[in-house]
């Protein structure tokens, strides 16, 4: 029997509208993200779900609670599923830079240019934050144990836009830039017991990358 894993992005923060990166800091939903939440819930309210796996930071849980509550299931709070820390880039918007003059990167400003080089490097690790290896390790350790315990047929996961990122390249043959899914967007990754798949591809799933984090 497949599991059906319907991941789904939080609704939006001034954070997202700003364009900064949120990473670990505790954003919670504008207005519109609230709405967007409710949205969703009435997409997803024929599906089913028998429960739902959620990041414990506050904008993905609050989207979290609204399609529960709608769907009448429990939530089942994941650290594994928080966003990457990123560190002392956390708050800033950044945009990545291939031009000498932004080496290093001021993180007195406001907009921080990190250096393609480090970004490209998937073993860089910005201060107090985490690599991509070791951000990617953790997703897939925890969505690989939700899977592997669960006798569920319809999962719910709320999560972010770098942890479905991750997802889909380390789980599927597609490919997405930061942030590539809408706010409150979704998809359905399924499990066959052995392997992931991808049943429908959505128009965002092949999008060119962004050039800037908005985690």
């Amino acid at each position: 029997m497949k599991t059906n894993i319907y991941i789904f992005r939080h609704g939006e923060t001034d954070y997202n509208v700003q364009r900064r990166a949120q990473g670990y800091l505790d954003i919670p939903l504008n207005k519109k993200g609230i709405e967007q939440a409710y949205e969703l819930s009435e997409k997803l309210s024929n599906i089913k779900l028998d429960c739902i796996y959620a990041s414990p930071l506050s904008r993905a849980m609050e989207t979290a609670k609204i399609v529960a509550a709608k769907n009448n299931v429990n939530i089942i709070s994941v650290n594994g599923l928080q966003e990457r820390n990123l560190g002392v880039l956390c708050g800033h918007i950044v945009h990545v830079t291939d031009a000498p003059k932004d080496t290093p990167f001021d993180l007195n400003a406001d907009t921080v240019y990190v250096p393609i080089s480090l970004l490209s490097d998937d073993d860089f690790v910005p201060e107090n934050g985490e690599s991509y290896n070791m951000f990617k390790k953790r997703v897939c350790d925890t969505i690989t144990n939700i899977v592997k315990n669960t006798n569920a047929q319809n999962i719910g996961i709320a999560t972010h836009g770098g942890v479905i990122g991750v997802l889909l390249r380390e789980f599927t043959d597609l490919n997405t830039g930061n942030g590539g899914m809408q706010n409150a967007g979704y998809f359905i990754l399924q499990w066959d017991g052995k392997h992931f798949s991808v049943p429908e591809k959505h128009n965002w799933l092949i999008e060119k990358e962004t050039k800037n984090i908005c985690y």
